[in-house]
């Protein structure tokens, strides 16, 4: 059976809310990891801009590898999120990998995050995170598993 490729309107709503600037999910991610811009969102992909504040910086001024871990998290839930084409539909974090290739400073890292693969019980992310020079800082390998509510 083939799969739609229309987001459901939970999960559309979530993600325009998102991208207004206005949701819980902007509340807690402001608090928790820093302030984001959804800046653009379609099916399987997103656009993020991560301005960075002191909060995450390490003395020698660069981020802390296990924080951006932690954003890697909320991206690969994000982009997994395009995909979900039925409202009861929810995920869970299988497996996360970060890999670093230079460090991430303030002010700015901008991120692109794309589904590779979604079947049935998996999702598949990939993202990358580019740091204000606009060249890779982090790439993201993210497997999510999905579940149905109700």
């Amino acid at each position: 059976m083939a799969r739609t490729r229309t987001t459901s309107e939970r999960h559309t709503d979530i993600l325009n809310g998102y991208k207004a600037g206005g949701s819980r999910f902007n509340d807690w991610s402001r608090e928790k990891l820093g302030e984001f811009g959804l800046l653009e969102w379609s099916w399987g992909h997103i656009s993020m801009r991560w301005d960075i504040d002191d909060r995450f910086i390490m003395p020698d001024g660069v981020m802390f590898g296990g924080h951006i871990a932690s954003v890697a998290d909320h991206v690969a839930g994000l982009t997994a999120m395009t995909v979900l084409s039925d409202n009861r539909e929810r995920f869970r974090t299988s497996r996360l990998e970060t890999n670093y290739f230079r460090p991430l400073t303030a002010p700015l890292a901008t991120i692109e995050g794309r589904v590779t693969n979604a079947s049935a019980s998996l999702i598949h992310v990939e993202a990358d995170i580019l740091n204000g020079e606009e060249k890779l800082a982090a790439r993201i390998y993210a497997v999510q598993m999905r579940r149905m509510t109700g």
